[in-house]
């Protein structure tokens, strides 16, 4: 035996959660969908029936009255005022010409309403798909409206008949003969087509309570579907409703053994995370540690080499004084003690001042522990003192642009090792340049937050694909036996992590210290905040 409903129930708990939330929600869109188009159909239905009651109906009506009044007002009183002498014929005559012209065309519009369907929207929607026959619609209209209105045509003939003969009796100086032709004929007349337009004007009120009737029935039947649709879908929704929470539960308990059992597996897999991030984060700070050394030899590098240059001519210096001994002794001349004396004195200057110089370089590797505040011009002119005469001796200006010196908190040493990255860099650049003033420029500017510094070459500028990857670890452009590639990242580090501060690179044009200008220019621009405490 067929059970449909047990049949349904069953193949709804079959369904997976996502399928049954589906069919909760296209039943309930389903029955929204239902009512929405019931509530639109009778709402067309409802206003095209009081538009059939309006223009078919109510406005005939007013026509209807119009008529009558014309009859009466226009035509009778007219006709009055001639019997008294109030006016003339002729005057009278215009007069009723016009209530004739104006009957006309209210009478035409009376009948232009007659052609209005007022059949129910459903049933007009039928008859254009040829599901009912038009003609049988039709026949049903024969009525007693349809003799009103052909007697009522026949009466104002007969009227129009009447006046004309009333004029000609009038024109023709018949005057009693008018007169008796309006008591005898004419008023009848008019009693008695006023008569059957009140007819008319009844019958028309009678159709459109039978009109209010049909809109009523459309109103109730439309709360009936609507609260059978409404009901039918609260009825469905909620019976899936119910087997949904059913398998919720059964889901939400195998769920919690399944939660139970992976919590247990998270917890052991985030212990192994622990261990294998926290040897990651000692492999990472192992590697900076190997970049910051690295960047650090590369920097000593290069600083031995300004050393050996600013070593060389005082040494060259020291050799001269040295000889100049034994040239005094081969020469046979008296060593006096006042040659001797000059001589030690100038050689220990000289010694000073290498002495002096190893300091500095000393200094300048010398890490700061604590941050503090320094002077930002003092700190990259003591920079560019180290490697001014080198970069002298190969072709290379370096000029320093400052109005006033700047104080921020931080690692004057750190600072200095990235203006001496940014300083090596440029002279690599300016050795493949063939311009022929090889020109560094650093220029330092503040604004409200910030101190700026900008440093400039006159080298070619930089490419755009290396702006975009010029501060990450281990990229270079030169040849792998003369950059490591680690400079420029160190000095973002240092900036960005220890002076909490930003760097970045750009390409520009720039009008030099010397007012030389050049259209392509590297641009490397250094921010660092002002330590407001400080201030």
């Amino acid at each position: 035996m067929s059970r449909p409903f047990e049949d349904f129930m069953a193949s709804v708990n079959e369904m997976t959660i996502a399928k049954k939330t589906s069919l909760l929600f296209m039943i309930m869109v389903a029955g929204m969908l239902c009512i929405g188009s019931f509530a639109h159909m009778s709402i067309n239905r409802i206003k095209d029936n009081f538009d059939i009651l309006y223009t078919k109906r109510m406005l005939p009506v007013i026509k209807l009255e119009n008529l009558k009044d014309i009859f009466t007002v226009n035509v009778l009183d007219t006709l009055r005022d001639i019997e008294k002498n109030h006016i003339t014929f002729q005057q009278g005559q215009t007069i009723i010409v016009l209530a004739q012209e104006l009957t006309k065309r209210e009478w035409s519009e009376y009948k232009e309403s007659l052609l209005i369907d007022e059949s129910d929207w459903l049933v007009k929607l039928a008859r254009s798909w040829g599901v009912l026959d038009l003609s049988l619609a039709k026949s049903k209209h024969v009525s007693e409206e349809l003799v009103l209105i052909e007697k009522i045509e026949k009466k104002i003939h007969m009227i129009d008949s009447i006046l004309l003969k009333m004029f000609n009796l009038f024109r023709t100086s018949q005057t009693q003969e008018a007169y008796a032709t309006l008591q005898s004929d004419l008023y009848p007349s008019v009693y008695s087509v006023n008569i059957d337009l009140t007819q008319l004007a009844n019958l028309n009120f009678e159709a459109s309570k039978r009109g209010m009737k049909r809109t009523q029935a459309v109103y109730d039947n439309t709360f009936e579907w609507i609260v059978v649709a409404t009901v039918g879908t609260i009825s469905l929704a909620g019976l899936l409703a119910v087997v949904l929470l059913q398998n919720i539960r059964l889901l939400h308990a195998n769920l919690a053994r399944m939660v139970e059992l992976k919590t247990k597996e998270l917890q052991a897999l985030n212990y192994d995370l622990e261990v294998k991030i926290a040897h990651e984060v000692e492999q990472s700070r192992q590697k900076d540690e190997i970049m910051f050394r690295q960047s650090k030899l590369a920097s000593m590098g290069e600083m031995i080499g300004n050393i050996a240059h600013q070593w060389r001519q005082p040494l060259n210096a020291l050799v001269l004084i040295i000889q100049s001994f034994q040239m005094k002794r081969l020469s046979g001349a008296t060593l006096s003690d006042e040659f001797i004396d000059a001589q030690v004195k100038e050689g220990v200057k000289i010694a000073s001042s290498m002495s002096q110089t190893i300091d500095d370089f000393r200094n300048f590797f010398k890490p700061n522990k604590t941050p503090e505040m320094f002077g930002i011009e003092e700190t990259i002119k003591k920079s560019v003192d180290l490697v001014k005469g080198y970069y002298e001796k190969i072709g290379i200006t370096i000029s320093v642009v400052c109005q006033s010196e700047l104080f921020v908190k931080g690692y004057s040493n750190e600072f200095s090792q990235v203006i001496m990255n940014l300083l090596s860099n440029a002279k690599d650049a300016l050795e493949e340049s063939s311009c022929k003033d090889k020109l560094i420029e650093i220029v330092v500017t503040k604004d409200d937050k910030y101190a700026h510094v900008e440093v400039f070459d006159n080298g070619g500028g930089i490419s755009k694909e290396v702006i975009e990857r010029m501060f990450e670890p281990y990229f270079t452009t030169k040849h792998k036996a003369l950059g490591t590639g680690i400079g420029l990242h160190m000095s973002k580090q240092i900036i960005e992590k220890q002076m909490r501060g930003t760097i970045s690179a750009d390409s520009c044009s720039h009008m030099f210290a010397n007012s030389k200008f050049y259209e392509a220019c590297a641009s490397i621009i250094i921010s660092i905040p002002f330590d407001k405490k400080e201030e």
